[in-house]
């Protein structure tokens, strides 16, 4: 068939214009309605609601009756004016109980594909019109209007979840009826229950109408799923339209309804003339909702088959070679083939061509165009970029940071061009071997840019910045362990000072610098004179940057007394003098002073010996020794001798 191009269809009518029809009642909105006996009732908005809408009614004596139950043929009439559908009336009715003159017979016999009736194994269908409409029979017919179907079922558990008597609804119902749960169409009990069997009453029948119309105004532009695949363009002139859409929904493209197979769908065409055509395909649920994808197909013969070889997108040498092939036309002779509007030598054997071209520096653009005789043509670009280019310079890997002040860089320099390129570091000439290099630079405290620069014979520049940062600390300066308390007036103190970047930090202690015993492992070992009490050592390493590390400690100098040891004298004498003798010992003082009963005798510092005469009276004689350092820690010892008669 042929399709004519840019096809008019007339405008869609939208179910929101639908749902405002359906308030209208012989032209007028009844905005007069009152009922008796709904003021006070749960329903009392949704009644009067659909009142006024003309969707349903009330009795004679102004009593509305919310709470009778609704029979089946009255609910398919509250369908057909809910949804607007228009009625049939076939002359041969479908179901056995409902006559052509019944009042009833066009609502059931237009909504019997959302409220079915009874299809026995044998026999006729029956509709049972004035059997009550039950909860079941309502929950599935609205889903059926509203186009839903069982594909739309979010979860198999939803029954399961929200009532407790899932097992009286009836099994082929229940997929209907957990849709409308899930869409909010209808609900259940306080108790968990749905009882399905339950005769529905007005009350209800209009509450759920009223709430079936309020979620149609919501999701009135969302028409059903459509899936449309037309290819852009055709060289033959022939192509497929095929897609997927709801399997309920009924298709027509470009305004011709066409046959689907569970919601997909496939027709062919053929055009007769080149040119640009438009594809419009409808898809159309029974609740009216619709979907409309339009697809654009161009009929394009095509020129003659031209293949270019690949051009690289960039070379560095000044010359190259475009070269390709074309096939023969229906007429069995070769097309003529251009570059760039200068015509190419095709071989007539394989239809290969091939030409070498100079190359203007920058971008240089080639179009190989073939022609046959219809005038067909095709034409393939190639744009190559023309430069001679810089170096290839590549730096290896250099730390972002380093604590040491001298680094080494290295890397290789190559030029397709040049043998000989030449390798720049921070404006400073680089030996190169190879087109290998490697040089040890010398870093400045904070942030350094090393620039690499490599320069060919045709002032091409190639460069590469790195930057490093210089990270200076101070000496490590490790402390060999001294005590917190000595008795001892002296201390040495010992350690080792390092640093990456000085061989020779400058070591002091309390302010006074410190030689080193041994400048190759920076090792110290240094005396200290301590002072009674607490003292502070302060440690500090210097380098040569004036980067410094310090280091505390505190030693408590608690010196003992001198010991004092007398040598033996007799306890009893009858001489009237008597040597009293002994040594003095102290660590920290080689001149303790001696005391013997007050009296200052002589002690030497040689060896600590001291020898004094002690006259003896008759009786008894005491003796004191007392014996004092420096630090004013005393030694006392007491003695005494008895003179006696002959």
């Amino acid at each position: 068939m042929m399709i004519v191009c840019l096809l008019q269809i007339s405008p869609l009518v939208h179910a929101e214009a639908i749902l405002q029809n359906q308030a209208v009642n012989g032209g007028t909105i009844n905005q007069n309605i009152v009922f008796i006996d709904v003021n006070n009732h749960w329903a009392n908005d949704a009644i009067y609601d659909m009142a006024k809408k003309g969707i349903i009614s009330g009795y004679e004596d102004s009593s509305f009756k919310p709470e009778k139950s609704i029979t089946r043929e009255e609910f398919a009439k509250l369908i057909a004016l809910t949804f607007s559908i228009n009625l049939q009336t076939p002359a041969e009715p479908t179901f056995a109980d409902l006559n052509p003159d019944k009042w009833s017979f066009g609502y059931v016999e237009s909504t019997k594909e959302f409220l079915t009736g009874y299809y026995p194994p044998k026999g006729k269908p029956f509709f049972s019109p004035d059997t009550k409409a039950t909860r079941e029979d309502v929950a599935v017919a609205l889903v059926k209007t509203m186009g839903y179907t069982t594909d739309d079922l979010r979860s198999s558990s939803t029954l399961g979840r929200n009532f407790s008597d899932v097992d009286e609804i009836s099994y082929n119902l229940r997929d209907y009826v957990a849709i409308a749960t899930e869409k909010q169409l209808i609900g259940g009990y306080e108790d968990s229950t749905f009882r399905p069997q339950k005769p529905i009453t007005r009350a209800e029948v209009a509450t759920l109408l009223f709430r079936v119309i309020k979620s149609s105004a919501q999701d009135q532009a969302d028409g059903p799923s459509l899936e449309v695949t037309v290819p852009e363009k055709t060289e033959s002139g022939t192509f497929y339209v095929s897609g997927k859409t709801h399997r309920d929904a009924k298709v027509q493209i470009n305004d011709k309804a066409v046959s689907t197979d569970e919601g997909s769908f496939k027709e062919g065409y053929r055009l007769e003339k080149e040119g640009a055509y438009e594809i419009r395909v409808t898809t159309k649920l029974p609740s009216g909702k619709t979907t409309t994808v339009t697809k654009k197909v161009t009929y394009q013969v095509n020129g003659p088959d031209l293949k270019v070889d690949n051009t690289p997108d960039t070379v560095t040498k000044g010359s190259l070679t475009i070269s390709g092939k074309v096939k023969k036309d229906t007429n069995y002779s070769y097309p003529t083939v251009y570059l760039n509007d200068e015509k190419m030598y095709v071989s007539s054997w394989d239809g290969t061509f091939s030409k070498d071209v100079k190359l203007a520096e920058g971008e240089n653009t080639f179009t190989v165009k073939a022609e046959n005789e219809a005038g067909k043509e095709t034409v393939v670009t190639k744009k190559v970029t023309f430069s001679s280019g810089g170096p290839e310079l590549k730096v290896n890997s250099i730390p972002d940071s380093s604590q040491v002040a001298s680094i080494k860089v290295s890397g290789t320099v190559k030029d397709a061009n040049d043998s000989y390129p030449i390798l720049y570091i921070n404006d400073k000439k680089v030996y190169m071997y190879g087109g290998s290099f490697s040089e040890s630079i010398r870093l400045e405290e904070g942030e350094n840019t090393l620039t690499f620069k490599a320069e060919n014979q045709n002032g091409k520049v190639t460069v590469v910045t790195k930057k490093v940062t210089f990270n200076v600390n101070g000496p490590t300066l490790k402390l060999n362990a001294t005590p917190e308390k000595t008795a001892s007036k002296t201390l040495t103190v010992s350690g080792y000072v390092t640093d990456k970047n000085d061989s020779m930090p400058t070591l002091k202690i309390n302010g006074k610098k410190v030689y080193y015993t041994s400048y190759a492992s920076g090792s110290f070992s240094e005396e200290i004179t301590l002072s009674e009490g607490e003292n502070t050592l302060v440690f500090e390493a210097t380098n040569s940057t004036g980067r410094s590390t310090t280091l505390t400690r505190t030693v408590t100098l608690e010196t003992d007394a001198p010991v004092i040891q007398v040598s033996y004298h007799p306890g009893s004498t009858t001489l009237s003098y008597m040597t009293i003798s002994g040594t003095v010992k102290d660590k920290n003082d080689s001149y303790p002073v001696v005391y013997l009963n007050d009296r200052k005798i002589y002690c030497s510092s040689y060896d600590g010996t001291f020898s004094e005469w002690l006259d003896l009276k008759k009786g008894a004689n005491p003796y004191t020794i007392v014996v004092s350092n420096k630090y004013g820690k005393t030694a006392t010892v007491t003695g005494n001798v008895y003179r006696v008669d002959r």
